[in-house]
């Protein structure tokens, strides 16, 4: 706990930015927009299967754009970039209000994933992982729980909404919310981000002329920084971490909390109606969710920083091994909770894990286009669930039979995690 207090106090302004942009990544996420699916399914007469497609083309368009978008905020001033990014967000929502049809739909489903579920959660894990300078695992365990605090409320706040304005009303008041709200909110967490960036940079340079002790900065000159042992000294491009054979024995692993979270989640009213649930125990069961990745994203954070990420990749898949499983043959309605909280344990875990293990591997100077690589690939995991599990479904697969393939993915990539923490924790030229 010491540490996460010496993070807040040494850069509060930094710490509270990336936790409100995570916060505000919410409208483009999977949970968010479902809410609104079955009145646009209705609207607009389509089926189950049609409007998954629609949402996984949507997504896959974010998930190979975002590889060249997400890239930009390394050579730009990070409050350049969350002037351009929060009023696209309020286009993203204005256009999801405003579909006439499947086309239509399409797009403002792209826009929603690639402002909000992409790059608003790509710019909390650039942010805190490039400029943290005490803690990063900590930092970005503190950012990541926008998420969580955004899955606990929005969920009932959407559905009331809903309820009572319509759905397009609701986007249109969530455009204007980003615009007169958010806008401001990030601007002012941003403030003196100049002297910041020349700390970053100065410390940049130090590090790839010989490995030197960060200098304390000025807001906290006596707290203890992180050691820079575990930095290197050469910053790898794009290009070359896709040459390298540690990311791809990490890659299933770290695909596969994306892949099962989104396609069960976009199915989650056929599982609860097939539990004989119903849908409100399945909704309520997403705060569970949330709770679990607070405290899990913390305890990683604390081992990363002590350890280094290598030691954390073990850790992460098998409550959702867990998960899966209680999905598969639990009945009663503790069922549902019980595999969320799991869920998101993993899911608390992988939003520190994967930024600390980049900027730990690969340096920071190009962390924005790797982050961007690997956000593009989960978007891309992401969007091709729906329409894998939708049609399990149709191919009269049970939800257990389902639920258990999303265990077996699991424990792959656990097993496969495990063979890339020894390669990861080993030193490289």
């Amino acid at each position: 706990m010491r540490g996460a207090l010496d993070f807040l106090r040494a850069d509060p302004r930094l710490a509270f930015y990336g936790l409100f942009v995570a916060f505000a990544s919410s409208f483009g996420q999977t949970y968010f927009i479902s809410l609104s699916g079955g009145e646009i399914r209705r609207d607009f007469g389509l089926t189950d299967g049609e409007f998954g497609t629609i949402y996984g083309l949507g997504t896959l368009l974010s998930a190979a754009l975002i590889v060249y978008t997400g890239g930009i905020i390394d050579r730009i001033d990070l409050r350049r970039w969350t002037l351009c990014l929060l009023p696209a967000c309020a286009v993203a929502c204005f256009a999801m209000g405003s579909v006439a049809g499947p086309v239509t739909l399409f797009f403002a489903i792209f826009l929603l994933r690639q402002t909000g579920q992409g790059l608003m959660s790509h710019t909390m894990g650039h942010s805190l992982g490039r400029y943290s300078r005490i803690g990063r695992g900590k930092a970005v365990a503190f950012g990541s729980y926008g998420f969580p605090v955004g899955e606990a409320i929005f969920p009932v706040v959407g559905v009331a909404a809903i309820a009572a304005f319509g759905w397009r009303d609701t986007w249109y008041g969530l455009s204007a919310i980003y615009l007169v709200v958010m806008l401001p909110i990030a601007m002012l967490l941003l403030r003196g981000h100049g002297a910041r960036y020349e700390a970053y940079q100065r410390d940049l340079d130090e590090s790839e002329a010989v490995d030197v002790p960060v200098k304390p900065i000025p807001s906290a000159p006596t707290a203890p920084l992180e050691s820079k042992s575990r930095l290197p000294s050469r910053h790898w491009r794009r290009r070359e971490v896709l040459r390298d054979l540690r990311f791809y024995i990490f890659l299933p692993g770290l695909l596969a909390p994306s892949f099962i979270v989104t396609g069960l989640l976009l199915h989650g009213v056929r599982i609860a109606e097939t539990k004989g649930w119903g849908t409100v125990v399945w909704a309520e069961s997403i705060v569970f969710y949330a709770l679990a990745s607070i405290p899990s994203g913390l305890l990683i954070g604390a081992l990363v920083d002590r350890k280094g990420s290598a030691a954390a990749l073990p850790l992460f898949l098998p409550p959702t091994i867990v998960g899966c499983l209680i999905l598969a043959y639990g009945e009663g309605d503790w069922t549902a909770p019980a595999f969320m909280a799991l869920s998101g344990m993993t899911a608390g875990m992988t939003s520190v894990i994967q930024v600390a293990l980049w900027a730990e591997s690969y340096g920071t100077r190009y962390l924005g286009e790797i982050k961007a690589l690997m956000t593009a690939l989960m978007v891309f995991s992401s969007a091709a669930a729906p329409p894998i599990l939708g049609w399990m479904f149709d191919w009269h697969w049970s939800v257990a039979e389902i639920a258990v393939f999303c265990a077996a993915y699991a424990a792959l990539g656990s097993v496969l995690s495990i063979l890339a923490a020894r390669r990861y924790a080993a030193p490289t030229a």
